[in-house]
């Protein structure tokens, strides 16, 4: 009996051991830019007019108003609607 203890404290720790390995698999493109910062390229125009109606200043995530100040090409005023006052 004292055999079979003896064997299931030295084999055991070393089946636990050998089952802890991980393997390092190299990724080529795991710091590329295009995996550091989320697609936006799927933006459509937007209205970059306060004035509008239908102005959003957080339209799909992006901050309008900073369309509106860098001079963004996303930025179209001919989408913008206009209640009548």
């Amino acid at each position: 009996m004292k055999k079979i203890i003896y064997i299931l404290m030295v084999v055991l720790p070393l089946l636990f051991t050998s089952c802890e390995k991980e393997e390092i698999v190299e990724e080529p493109e795991c710091c590329t830019e295009s995996r550091l910062k989320p697609d936006v390229s799927v933006v459509e125009q937007v209205c970059c007019d306060w004035n509008a109606s239908n102005f959003d200043p957080d339209y799909n995530g992006h901050n309008v108003n900073q369309l509106y100040f860098t001079g963004s090409n996303l930025c179209n005023d001919d989408l913008c609607t206009y209640e009548n006052y």
